[in-house]
């Protein structure tokens, strides 16, 4: 609460007397730590069973990375997808997409929906190996 000036005294006085101050001030808090999250943010990774999508969010852009692969291609959810991915790159069941494109809309709203549809946020080790193997 101390973004707020308030101190534990404060604090527990405000817990004790006005719920809906301390709901609104626990959604404030709650806001910015969120804000704080969301910009600290490049890497993010959706994966299905035959679908890998790698974001990098770089300012105001955002890079794709899309690896698909067949129906009869082990799934990429498994553990050990990544191994076989790596053997399989070049195999004509592996398609492999790019795509870089503005941000529509603030570079957090983008990262927040893509994490509500699913994606996780990553160190990039994935995203920046595919990068470095496709620009050979």
């Amino acid at each position: 609460m101390a973004t707020q000036s308030i101190d534990k005294k404060q604090w527990d006085q405000i817990k004790t007397l006005d719920h809906n101050l301390t709901d609104e001030l626990l959604d404030l808090f709650s806001d910015i730590i969120w804000d704080q999250s969301l910009d600290k943010i490049t890497y993010l990774e959706n994966r299905s069973d035959h679908h890998l999508f790698l974001f990098k969010c770089e300012g105001v852009q955002i890079n794709l990375i899309l690896i698909r692969v067949e129906k009869n291609c082990p799934s990429l959810m498994q553990k050990g997808y990544m191994k076989w991915l790596t053997k399989h790159l070049l195999d004509p069941q592996v398609t492999i997409f790019q795509s870089c494109r503005s941000l529509k809309e603030t570079s957090k709203g983008e990262k927040f929906n893509l994490m509500r549809n699913g994606a996780m946020v990553t160190d990039g080790k994935t995203y920046e190996d595919l990068k470095s193997f496709l620009s050979k």
